[in-house]
């Protein structure tokens, strides 16, 4: 760990490929990690980042702090781009493409750099979904220019950023360590004990979160901070292989339940080495998902509606916006 100004930056040599350094920075949160590695890259005021149609406002929150402008290319329903769409967009101030790896699910990594060289853009790695996951022996996050992963989806903490080019440390911004602790709540650790009589008072106490209103669940802006190295010790002593190999199980079980009631799994395979955030399908419509996100509460696996679209993509009801009316998402938590 090299101190840099109070900045706490972990060198990375990926033994599968010696030749690939990373520098990795530890925020409390992805979103942060993806706003500071944008502003690391150094962009010029009215360039911009292609980046695709089905996406969370919490990362165009961060490209719009960044002072980037953005255009959109269109994904089909596997979530892979329509590289006819993404090459159309592309103007003289296109500076870099976003890649999303949708679920932890990864893209067709070789396919985005080798289009990101043609056109001479920086590649940004968005693996929010997946941390902890691979491709071809290598971890997901650190084949972009920058990369962001977030294992705070896994385990409650932590927003990395990889940083893979060169960039101006001066860019990168001095900001407080995390440093309150949550202590354990007495009750709650009691009702872990007691699962099925955690649900029935969740069931009695409580109401479903409204997963079918696309506007209830937009990023509010928060503190940002760096992670304390406990935090960072304690992420780094889990055996990440291990809980990748648990949540394909249960991904697979999830799909295997799925397709028996008909639905359609967003992505026909499992990607060998990734860690899939969610078990993602499609219903025949909105009314549907409804339906699965009752059946998730009432038999206590949290069924759930994902991403929060930009406030256009609503009122226009784009292409974007009709898919996210009929993909269900499954925790394998």
């Amino acid at each position: 760990i090299i101190q840099n100004n109070s900045i706490q930056i972990i060198k990375m040599e990926d033994r599968q490929h010696p030749n690939n350094r990373s520098e990795i920075i530890y925020f409390t949160k992805a979103r942060t990690a993806l706003k500071y590695g944008l502003q690391s890259l150094g962009f010029q005021k009215n360039e911009s980042i292609l980046i695709p149609d089905f996406l969370c406002d919490s990362v165009i929150s961060s490209i719009e702090e960044s002072t980037l402008e953005f255009t959109v290319y269109e994904t089909a329903d596997d979530m892979s781009p329509i590289w006819a769409s993404v090459e159309l967009n592309i103007c003289k101030n296109t500076k870099a493409l976003l890649m999303v790896h949708y679920f932890g699910q990864p893209q067709n990594i070789n396919v985005f750099r080798q289009f990101s060289k043609k056109h001479n853009l920086l590649l940004v790695e968005d693996n929010a979904h997946g941390h902890g996951g691979t491709y071809q022996n290598r971890m997901l996050g650190t084949f972009g220019d920058i990369g962001i992963s977030s294992p705070r989806k896994f385990n409650e903490c932590g927003g990395l950023l990889y940083l893979n080019n060169n960039y101006d440390k001066t860019l990168l911004p001095q900001l407080d360590y995390e440093t309150l602790e949550k202590k354990p709540i007495w009750y709650k650790v009691l009702l872990n004990k007691y699962p099925t009589l955690k649900h029935q008072l969740k069931l009695l106490l409580r109401k479903r979160y409204k997963y079918e209103n696309p506007r209830a669940f937009r990023a509010k802006p928060e503190e940002e901070f760096y992670l304390p190295k406990s935090n960072i010790q304690r992420l780094e002593s889990l055996d990440w292989n291990h809980i990748a190999n648990q949540r394909r199980e249960r991904y697979l079980k999830l799909k295997t339940m799925a397709e028996m009631k008909g639905l359609k799994p967003v992505f026909a395979d499992i990607a060998l080495g990734s860690n899939p955030w969610c078990f993602a399908a499609y219903v025949e419509n909105n009314q549907a998902a409804i339906s699965w996100f009752n059946w998730g509460w009432r038999n206590n696996i949290e069924t759930f509606s994902w991403p929060a679209l930009r406030e256009e993509q609503l009122t226009e009801e784009d292409k974007a916006f009709n898919r996210w009316k009929k993909i269900v998402c499954f925790n394998l938590s």
